[in-house]
């Protein structure tokens, strides 16, 4: 009996323990956020210095850094911002399926996120042209969501619309096509 109260006491302890302590919280999310604003800056130095391509390494110490921020505070709004950075990063890096995988768990986790249409547009845009094989259910998706954004400007609108049309020719058919349809 003795026995068994000592590993619930202990259990119970750790448990408390484990427990989230907003002080602690609050201090490792702006140690975060820190380390990601450092990376950044560094990466801004970088290149304002030089035209030379970054390493990739730097790129991908940069994810890590976003990475561990929203999988330490995956419902914080900065933590959209970490999503939206690790897309375009992964983009970056020519690591088109990654890009999509963070991008679509940005849709998913942040509905709202201010930059859901330039989102949309990127993973719309990504199946269109650098995925192969095309997936063209996975064009119309993202540009169907894209169309249903109020705020949408009428050109782009049109644009968009147009490419659905068109969707049965790759992208490249389709620019052709569009420059002989202007020169006429």
């Amino acid at each position: 009996m003795r026995r068994i109260t000592i590993v619930l006491s202990c259990i119970i302890l750790l448990l408390y323990s484990c427990g989230n302590n907003p002080k602690v919280d609050e201090k490792s999310r702006e140690a975060l956020k820190t380390k990601i604003t450092q990376m950044e800056d560094s990466i801004s130095a970088l290149q304002k210095k030089s035209s030379e391509p970054l390493p990739n390494l730097t790129s991908i110490e940069l994810i890590n850094r976003l990475t561990a921020y929203y999988s330490a505070f995956p419902k914080d709004d900065y933590a959209a911002d970490c999503l939206f950075k690790i897309h375009m990063k992964f983009s970056e890096l020519n690591a088109h399926e990654k890009a999509l995988e963070y991008g679509d768990t940005l849709l998913l986790n942040f509905p709202n996120y201010k930059n859901r249409d330039f989102i949309l547009e990127s993973m719309a845009s990504t199946y269109d042209v650098l995925i192969e094989p095309r997936d063209t259910s996975k064009v119309r998706y993202y540009y169907s969501l894209l169309l249903k954004a109020k705020n949408l400007p009428k050109e782009k609108r049109e644009g968009i619309e147009k490419r659905l049309k068109y969707l049965d020719i790759d992208f490249f058919s389709y620019t052709e096509l569009n420059q002989k349809q202007v020169s006429r």
